[in-house]
């Protein structure tokens, strides 16, 4: 339990992008980018692992290469990332390919690699489910990255464990969650939605505690479940 919690302190974007650069008009460090570029093509991997990409992976994902664009600071490089995630998700390249690829050519330590774990693990499970398929992708993604299989086991069972009774907590008024009044247009109910998920996005919590960030993953799927529920309402 407690290597699980020191391992997720450091959690998701380590690699933090946001180095090396003045201004979007100066070339990206090659290092940063490539860095970004194998985290895009392995989301591509988790997103599709069960053969279709939810729209909570899709608005996760959305977010994520904007974050990427923000840190290096050019946002030309969006369209590049997001053909990388496309030609990924449907690609037969494995996981496992892709993850070992990317530790050999940036060489990380195996907390840094643990870290990308988790990522994936918050990605995978972002739409309340954590099914076989997205099990073996992410079992890929350790073994290319060579990571003791004992911690392996201890990432997945605290994993599972933190989030298996989420789906049996008492439900909140959507209105609630979504913070508009039961008035409010669906427009301010989508703009809101999207408000939250930026802010609530496990990939912008980099610079906080292990708690903080299981509970802002929890939260995600809140809003997530209450914007499907308004939704529905409005017929949308």
């Amino acid at each position: 339990m407690h290597i699980f919690l020191i391992l997720i302190g450091v959690i998701i974007i380590f690699w933090l992008l946001g180095r090396g650069f003045t201004n979007s008009s100066l070339r990206i460090n090659k290092l940063q980018y490539d860095d970004a570029k194998y985290l895009v093509m392995l989301t591509a991997k988790v997103a599709k692992s069960d053969g279709a990409v939810s729209k909570d992976e899709a608005n996760y994902i959305s977010l994520l290469l904007d974050d990427i664009c923000l840190k290096l600071g050019n946002r030309d490089v969006r369209g590049k990332l997001k053909d990388i995630y496309l030609y990924y998700k449907d690609t037969q390249i494995s996981a496992y390919a892709i993850a070992k690829e990317y530790r050999q050519r940036l060489g990380f330590s195996q907390n840094i690699w643990i870290n990308r774990v988790v990522f994936f693990m918050n990605l995978a499970y972002i739409d309340g489910e954590f099914n076989s398929d997205e099990r073996e992708i992410l079992r890929e993604i350790c073994d290319g990255f060579t990571i003791n299989k004992s911690i392996v086991e201890e990432l997945f069972s605290h994993f599972e464990a933190e989030f298996k009774n989420l789906s049996k907590e008492h439900s909140i008024d959507p209105y609630e969650i979504l913070e508009v009044s039961k008035d409010a247009s669906f427009e301010e109910i989508k703009a809101s939605h999207r408000r939250l998920s930026r802010q609530y996005h496990p990939d912008f919590m980099m610079d906080k505690s292990d708690d903080i960030i299981s509970q802002a993953t929890k939260k995600m799927q809140q809003i997530n479940e209450a914007y499907e529920i308004l939704k529905n309402k409005f017929n949308k």
